[in-house]
């Protein structure tokens, strides 16, 4: 099942985003699940949270969700809102990759 999480940062977390961004990337580095995308959009416009995108490729939204809980930016609230959900892509170049096990 492919998940995907859309979380935006609170601006004004942006000392503890900062202090905690190595943690932050070396828990999605080492993550015992399958992430095929992960990233951060463009810099925000002034006064407006970050915003930052996983998508990956898990068994269940549950076992996803178990995965984010233990992130970083979760557990010292950096995120002001987290959105995850089973995602169904159904166009695409990097979905004819997925399909070929790729």
């Amino acid at each position: 099942m492919i998940v995907a999480r859309y979380a935006v940062s609170d601006p004004g977390k942006a000392a503890e985003r900062s202090r905690l961004l190595e943690n932050h990337k070396a828990y999605l580095q080492g993550a015992a699940i399958r992430i095929l995308l992960s990233g951060p959009s463009a810099p925000p416009a002034e006064g407006r949270g970050s915003t930052a995108l996983v998508i990956a490729d898990v068994e269940t939204l549950a076992e996803f969700v178990a995965f984010s809980a233990e992130d970083p930016f979760v557990r010292s609230g950096v995120y002001a809102s987290v959105e995850i959900f089973e995602w169904r892509p159904t166009l695409g170049l990097l979905l004819e990759r997925l399909s070929d096990g790729g």
